[in-house]
Formats: C-alpha cells, sequence, structure tokens
C-alpha cells in the first residue's frame, strides 16, 4: 500500500502468509538484499530459507546491503540509503564516498564498507570515513570488533579497534615479503606467499611462522576465517582448492599434512568460510560448490540471476550468502554446507518517489431547474456538452533528508618520489582521497624548508638545495577538514651537473744521465661533477719509437716510465689525461729532451 508522499513498507513472506509489521524487529541476524527492478531492499532469514520483509528504496542503485543492530545500509554507486530495521523505512541518505563497489562487514563496531582502491573505511551510522593512507588489500575481523587490514603498497598490517577513529599500522612485512591476511581461531593471520607460511599478527610483529609445505602463488586467494581449523585456500589458476592444518600455530600438536583438492575446469573467484564449510564459485559454470574441512565435496548448485561475477558475503550469522546478478534470488550456505535458494519478489515500485496517478472522478450531477413553458418550436441544434474538471493534485512532499556523512581529512598522496639535479629536486605524487571534501593543497616539507601547492597539482620542483646532502621529501594532502596522512618519498642526493674533467694540473718530467727512465707527476684534475676516475698516461720518442701507455686510478698522482733513455740524444713527448664518469678531459702534455 502507498501513501501520498511517504515510502510504502510491505511485509512479506514467501510460500506462506505475510508477517505482521508492527514492532518488527530482530537481531543482527540473516541477509538483505537490493532488488533493482523492485526498487526495494529485502530481508532473507537465513535459518527459515525465506524473505519475510521489505523496505521500499527507489532509485538506490545497484550495490550489497549491509546491516547493524538497529539500521540497515543500501550501498549504491553514488548514495548509502539508511534504514530502519524496527520501523522499515527509510531514515537517511548520504554521498557515497567513491563509486567503487566496496567490501562489507557486518562485526561488531560496524556495520563497514571498505573502499579498497580509494583507501577509504566508512563506519556506517556513526563515525563517518576513516582513511587508510592509501589502497587498501585484504581486510579481517575479530570477534572483539577490531579490523585488520593490509596496506600492500606500504608493506603495513594495520588495526582499527571499536570504537577508533582512526588508523594504527604497528606491523611491519618483511621487505619484499607478499601475502594475504584470514582469521584463525579468532586471532590475524598473515599468510606469506613469499616463503610459503603462515604466521600470527602480534600487537606489533608477526609471529614465528609455520610452515604451509605446499607452494601457494601470489594470486591464491583466502577465505576469511579458518574452516573448523583449516587454512582455505583457492588456488583459482590452477583450478585447486588447498586445505592447511592450522595446528602450526598453535604447536598443541603436529599438524596433518595439507589436502587439496582438484576442482572441476572453470574460471574460479571467491572463496568464504561459513565455519564448518568453504565456498568457490565457478564464474564459467556459473556454479557454487561447498567443501566440508575434509575437502569432501557438500553442494553443487548453479546460481541463478545473470551471469555476471555473484558475490560472496560473510553474514553477521556467519552464513554464506550469494546474491543473484538481478537481485530476485539469494542462495544460502549453512554451516553444515546445505545450499538454499530463496526467490526474492515482491510489487515492481517506481524508481522515484512519484505520485500515482490519481483517478479522475465523475462530473457532478448538474443541479435541477424549474420547469418551463413548452416553447413554441422546438430547438435541435446540438448544444455542447459540459467540460469535465480534474480534480486538484496533491503536492507531492519529498521525504526528509537527513545531513550527509561530514569530511574527513584527505587520504594519503600516491606513489611519491623525487628526482634530483644539480642543487634542486622533482617531488612527484598521485590524487589523495579526497574524503567528503576537494583536496585544496599539498603540502610539501624536508629538512631546511617546505612549500605548498594547488590541490590540483601532481609535482614541483625545490631549488636551493645543497649538493652532496640527502633529502627526503614528504607530502600531505589538505581539505576543509583538515590535513591527512603524510607520504616520503625516498632520500635523493643533488649533485652538479657532470662533465668530463678538467686538465691535470703542474705536469712535470724528472730525468737524469744516471737512469734510463723518467718519472712523471701532476696534479688532481677538477672532477666537474664526479669523481675522477682514471688517468691515462702514454709516451713517445721524437722518432716515434718506444711509446707506451698506462691507465692508472683516480688517485694517481705519478707514474715512472721505465727504459725511455738509451744512450741516444732523442727528445720525447709524455701526455696526461684524467677521465671521470662523464668521459675524458683535455690531456696535459710535457717535451722532454735528454739531460746533457
Amino acid at each position: 500500500m502507498a501513501v501520498a508522499g511517504c515510502l510504502a513498507v510491505v511485509g512479506l513472506a514467501v510460500g506462506g502468509a505475510a508477517d505482521p509489521l508492527g514492532g518488527f524487529a530482530f537481531s543482527p541476524s540473516g541477509h538483505w538484499v537490493y532488488n533493482p527492478q523492485l526498487g526495494a531492499a529485502f530481508h532473507v532469514n537465513g535459518g527459515g530459507d525465506r524473505a519475510d520483509a521489505q523496505v521500499d528504496v527507489p532509485g538506490a542503485g545497484a550495490g550489497p546491503v549491509v546491516q547493524g543492530d538497529t539500521s540497515g545500509f543500501v550501498i549504491g554507486p553514488s548514495k548509502i540509503v539508511e534504514f530502519g530495521k524496527s520501523s522499515l523505512t527509510v531514515e537517511n541518505t548520504t554521498a557515497a564516498p567513491s563509486d567503487e563497489r566496496p567490501v562489507t562487514l557486518e562485526v561488531r563496531g560496524g556495520p563497514y564498507a571498505v573502499y579498497r582502491q580509494a583507501g577509504t573505511i566508512a563506519r556506517l551510522g556513526e563515525l563517518g570515513l576513516i582513511p587508510a593512507g592509501g589502497p587498501i588489500g585484504d581486510v579481517v575481523a575479530t570477534g572483539d570488533g577490531k579490523l585488520w587490514l593490509q596496506r600492500a603498497d606500504a608493506g603495513l598490517l594495520c588495526e582499527l579497534p571499536e570504537q577508533a577513529d582512526r588508523l594504527s599500522c604497528p606491523v611491519a612485512l618483511p621487505q619484499g615479503h607478499r601475502g594475504r591476511l584470514t582469521v584463525v581461531a579468532d586471532r590475524p593471520v598473515f599468510v606469506d606467499t613469499t616463503d610459503d607460511t603462515m604466521r600470527p599478527v602480534e600487537p606489533t610483529e608477526l609471529g614465528s611462522p609455520a610452515p604451509l609445505e605446499l607452494d601457494v602463488p601470489d594470486t591464491a586467494q583466502l577465505a576469511s576465517t579458518d574452516v573448523a581449523g583449516q587454512l582455505a585456500i583457492l588456488d583459482a589458476p590452477g583450478q585447486k582448492l588447498h586445505l592447511v592444518d592450522t595446528a602450526g600455530l598453535t604447536k598443541d600438536r603436529p599438524p596433518a599434512r595439507p589436502r587439496t583438492v582438484s576442482l572441476p575446469p572453470g574460471d574460479y573467484t571467491g572463496i568464504e568460510s561459513s565455519g564448518g564449510v568453504v565456498a568457490v564459485v565457478n564464474r564459467t559454470t556459473h556454479t557454487l560448490h561447498t567443501f566440508d574441512s575434509a575437502g569432501v565435496p557438500r553442494a553443487q548448485r548453479p546460481i541463478p540471476g545473470g551471469d555476471s561475477q555473484p558475490p560472496l558475503v560473510k553474514g553477521g550469522d556467519a552464513r554464506v550468502y550469494v546474491d543473484g546478478a538481478d537481485g530476485a534470488h539469494v542462495m544460502v550456505v549453512d554451516h553444515d554446507g546445505g545450499v538454499s535458494e530463496v526467490p526474492v519478489t515482491g510489487d515492481r515500485k517506481p524508481d522515484s518517489d512519484q505520485q500515482p496517478p490519481q483517478p479522475q472522478q465523475p462530473p457532478p450531477p448538474a443541479a435541477s431547474t424549474p420547469a418551463q413553458p413548452p416553447a413554441a418550436a422546438e430547438d435541435r441544434r446540438p448544444v455542447a456538452p459540459p467540460k469535465k474538471t480534474q480534480p486538484p493534485r496533491q503536492q507531492q512532499q519529498p521525504p526528509p533528508t537527513k545531513a550527509a556523512l561530514p569530511a574527513s581529512p584527505p587520504g594519503a598522496p600516491r606513489s611519491v618520489a623525487a628526482t634530483a639535479d644539480e642543487g634542486a629536486a622533482t617531488v612527484s605524487w598521485g590524487a589523495a582521497a579526497p574524503n567528503g571534501a576537494p583536496v585544496t593543497s599539498y603540502r610539501i616539507s624536508w629538512a631546511g624548508g617546505g612549500k605548498t601547492v594547488d590541490g590540483t597539482a601532481r609535482s614541483t620542483r625545490i631549488s636551493g638545495l645543497a649538493n652532496g646532502t640527502a633529502y627526503v621529501f614528504t607530502v600531505v594532502a589538505v581539505n576543509r577538514a583538515g590535513e591527512g596522512p603524510g607520504v616520503s618519498s625516498k632520500a635523493v642526493t643533488p649533485r652538479a651537473a657532470v662533465s668530463p674533467p678538467g686538465r691535470p694540473g703542474s705536469l712535470a718530467v724528472e730525468a737524469t744521465t744516471k737512469h734510463t727512465w723518467a718519472k712523471v707527476t701532476w696534479t688532481a684534475a677538477a672532477p666537474n661533477g664526479a669523481p675522477v676516475t682514471a688517468y691515462h698516461v702514454s709516451w713517445v720518442r721524437d722518432d716515434g719509437s718506444r711509446s707506451g701507455s698506462k691507465t692508472l686510478s683516480g688517485s694517481a698522482r705519478t707514474y715512472t716510465i721505465e727504459d725511455i733513455w738509451d744512450g741516444k740524444d732523442i727528445p720525447f713527448t709524455v701526455t696526461v689525461t684524467a677521465e671521470n664518469s662523464a668521459g675524458k678531459g683535455p690531456s696535459a702534455s710535457a717535451h722532454k729532451a735528454p739531460p746533457s
């Protein structure tokens, strides 16, 4: 039923009578799904395998629905619509921080929508947006309401406690290592795909590694939690499911050998655990497969609703839900591996808050008039019918709106880098996530200085630096809510422009009649921006005989030419040339006549 100016509220049961709507409330169990064709969100009772409530949310856009204790949230590409789970009415609409489809978590302290590429965490209905400082990898949650996430670009593991309004990143990954995050026995665990180990995540560091005893590729996907003590790893390119005993972490017993399940041919994406079973999706055949902790198949069911990639969602009740692409079907994976399909149907609603057309009312009857005396002759000319009047249309009353989530400071600038030249450096960066307000400026700081540039800038040149001194540049984005986290470049060292070295100085040749050798000396050539790496000494007598050459180190300042004399009075010439990374410089020459 619809009421003018308000969103309709409908209670629904599939295969039975409609439930009463009065005082509808429940704990965060089951799963909500949005059907864009019907413009409504439906609650699927996981245990009862049916849809038991509906909220009309016209025009929200296709996207996931996540629930907290008292509210649900339809997360569309451009907006987030909040509705009350007890009142089943829309209560608030806010702008989405990004148009990407977020990872959602229904956990204590949440619910959360994590925009991985934008590097933003939305705590829905409470504290607003929390910047992560860069792109986010895996996100997992423990029972105390703490989120753990991976900053793969920075090599860090970060945590967000239940009531915190900002991240801390206390755990650094080993240099050059890659891997994935999961939760085992309610503890965060890092699975290192570089050295094929698993390590518990301690408050400030990674714990002792336990071997996986199999080769896990960097492309592997992990379920967010263990499956009855087994780590569930999907090797999609290899079409294999690995189940690894996690006893190696607790060391309370010897771990069993890993189990490997060969999957049917296909392109696999997505893996999730309901605690007792693991579910994977074959995109090629559009099929849902479930296995128990021993790798035994439990169910294989086609996924209805179109050919797009269906997401695997873990609900607050630990069941796994698979939303059909059309929003008209939900598959429920129970804790024992059983799979049921729930059709989601209802009355089609308009895509926007438009009023249905008002029925036309019949014209009022003509008022009666006293009888007139008969006319002398009947007038047979046609008489125009009375004009019909339409009843006035009721003016549409827009639903009340609440203020959008407040803006928060920007995210971290991406890919900060610096290159040095003579007495200067050029600093570059990628755009920071605005987090609800445009970035107005970027601030660049270094030892002994700072600079502010416009929010549209992506690089700047810093001059007046000392050659030979190393500099680290830190870039911070600023919007009206404040400064975001800073990101630093690697150290760079400005140097003078490099050119070939100068001419060696004070070239001299010493020779006596008592010896047949000649001693050559010189002073250092000007390096011209790069160290002198070599000196080249050559000689030849005026008659062309006894020529020779020698290459010496850049620190050499003398050389002795053996057997340059043979009793004949023949003069000779010595040439010395310096070399650096830019090439050879001009030569210094000395002509020596035989001593008398």
